[in-house]
């Protein structure tokens, strides 16, 4: 669709848009509101807006449409909800991009504020409670809740491929990677062209279960439909490296680096050339990758591995101060089952004249 009609109001003429040159958004919302279009022809033009890239116009009609447009037309109830709920995804993806804290929770806020006004129009509409259910999971502590959600929409829906896919990342969490892997076939069962990051799943999955020879064919296919992906370019060097062949590991780093080409920030893609330069003796390198790795994630087991590689860069350079500092913080974020810190603090310990703690570390391995 190249044109949109724009009807002006009392008459029978319209306005015939072209969407491949649209005007500011300060000047198309003047016109919609004038002219109190209805509401499902605001959220055509802001998808079109967004499709385009031009996030501030987009924003800008779905926050004037709920006031401004025209209501007198069948399904009316539904539109609402789509303007609320797709506002309130955007925010909920700036949220999860944004490092500040504050600007985090800014985001978080504006978008809980939106899905609790689109609760009152049609609370059990299944996209609104899978897109709600999604946000639960990235704000943390109301996984119970997802769940719930997610499993409303499969007992009425089981091929849902967003509510297949929340769930599966909720089993994934739990460490039952054969549910998730089910659910993420469920999903792409459901639609062959469902998003590369289904198959992203599947492979993430099959590398825990051991499988890594699908596991590799899942993370190629997913490169293949989306290059960009980090998840995959990350999952497929792993493999490359952990295979003790001398062309793999090239294969692996020159993976990592493709991968910080396409996202500089990514804190796993920077912990693994962390561990990289580590066996380089490179340790300036260690060190200022894992510090942004660090600061740039709130995922503890990250957290740990940045610290575990600051640590040991210290402690190969004999900085034992610096070492014990970050050994320490890594034990703080460390799941029970990752013990290396627990091994470096211990030595930390015994270069600190202090058996008992040492002891205390070491029974930890």
């Amino acid at each position: 669709m190249r044109n949109l009609e724009i009807p002006l109001r009392d008459t029978n003429e319209v306005i015939d848009l072209d969407l491949n040159q649209l005007p500011e958004g300060e000047d198309i919302v003047g016109i919609l509101s004038t002219e109190r279009v209805p509401l499902h022809i605001w959220l055509t033009l802001a998808r079109t807006y967004y499709k385009q890239n031009k996030l501030n116009d987009f924003v800008l009609l779905l926050e004037n449409c709920l006031r401004d447009a025209s209501f007198d037309y069948q399904n009316q109830e539904k539109d609402k909800m789509l303007a609320l709920d797709t506002l309130a995804a955007h925010y909920v993806r700036l949220g999860r991009k944004e490092r500040n804290r504050e600007n985090k929770r800014k985001h978080f806020a504006k978008a809980t504020s939106l899905y609790t006004q689109a609760d009152k129009i049609i609370m059990y509409d299944q996209n609104h409670l899978v897109g709600r259910a999604h946000f639960c999971l990235l704000e943390g502590d109301k996984t119970d809740q997802a769940d719930a959600q997610f499993n409303f929409v499969l007992a009425k829906s089981d091929k849902h491929i967003a509510a297949n896919m929340g769930k599966a990342c909720i089993l994934f969490n739990k460490k039952d990677y054969k549910g998730a892997l089910n659910h993420f076939k469920k999903a792409l069962k459901g639609n062959h062209n469902c998003p590369p990051s289904v198959r992203l799943g599947m492979g993430l999955c099959l590398y825990r279960l051991g499988n890594n020879a699908k596991a590799q064919l899942a993370f190629e296919r997913t490169l293949e439909l989306d290059p960009s992906s980090t998840g995959a370019l990350i999952g497929l060097a792993i493999l490359h490296l952990n295979s003790g062949d001398k062309e793999r590991l090239h294969k692996g780093v020159k993976l990592l680096s493709t991968a910080y080409g396409f996202d500089s920030t990514n804190s796993m893609t920077l912990n693994h050339l962390a561990n990289h330069f580590f066996f380089k003796k490179d340790y300036q390198k260690v060190q200022h990758l894992a510090q942004h790795a660090l600061q740039g994630t709130e995922v503890e087991y990250i957290q740990s591995e940045s610290c575990y590689q600051l640590a040991r860069s210290y402690h190969n350079q004999e900085k034992y101060d610096q070492a014990f500092q970050y050994y320490y913080q890594s034990t703080q974020f460390a799941s029970p089952s990752y013990v290396l810190p627990h091994f470096g603090l211990g030595q930390m310990y015994i270069a600190r004249g202090d058996p008992v703690n040492a002891a205390y570390s070491f029974e930890k391995v």
